[in-house]
């Protein structure tokens, strides 16, 4: 059979490059199935019983900044409205990003990459993530909300309640992910993107 196997020679090399062209054109029929390496996929075991927010980051000054983004930047979780009025509830808000890294945050000294070193939150995809009951201990991300975590759009179940379920169906990975791991495609429709989850905490802090 080897010996059978056609060998391209150089005058076939023409043909061949026009093939592959050909085959490598884009195309729009689907969206690509990415892997869990792709999205930074943290499975439930490694999550500490805990969703993913600055807060139980290694990269995080406790209460203060993020040492990828410099001391500029006011990274902390905040309530709003400051006060509950007949037609809105208080809402809690925990910050996080696609680089979060599960460790414990730094108390001391606050410490920050060089300054040519350094990410803009826009880059790193800060936001800020609404938990499900006030004063909680910790509140962040995580696929299917366990563990005061709020839940990702992505996470499929047949349940109503994706909090209540063990593992749902992720639309990104299209494969079974348990309910308290976490990854950097996680979405939600309550999310506060950086513009408007800092502007909130100005109007907070000039209050």
């Amino acid at each position: 059979m080897a010996d059978d196997f056609h060998v391209y020679t150089a005058n076939a090399l023409s043909k061949v490059n026009a093939q592959r062209r050909a085959q490598s054109q884009p195309d729009v029929y689907c969206v690509p199935t990415l892997k869990p390496a792709e999205v930074l996929f943290v499975p439930a075991s490694r999550m500490g019983g805990e969703p993913a927010t600055c807060y139980n980051c290694h990269m995080y000054n406790w209460e203060r900044s993020c040492m990828l983004i410099g001391p500029d930047i006011d990274v902390s979780n905040f309530t709003y409205p400051p006060r509950a009025t007949g037609d809105a509830k208080r809402i809690e808000y925990w910050p996080c990003c696609g680089m979060w890294d599960r460790g414990a945050p730094n108390y001391g000294t606050a410490k920050y990459n060089r300054p040519d070193e350094r990410s803009t939150p826009d880059e790193l995809g800060l936001g800020w993530i609404n938990a499900p009951e006030l004063d909680q201990l910790i509140g962040g991300a995580n696929c299917g909300g366990r563990d005061g975590g709020d839940e990702c759009d992505f996470y499929v179940t047949e349940e109503a309640d994706a909090r209540a379920t063990e593992q749902g169906f992720c639309r990104v990975l299209q494969q079974d992910v348990d309910n308290g791991a976490v990854c950097a495609a996680w979405r939600d429709d309550d999310w506060l993107d950086y513009q408007r989850g800092s502007a909130l905490l100005k109007e907070l802090s000039d209050a």
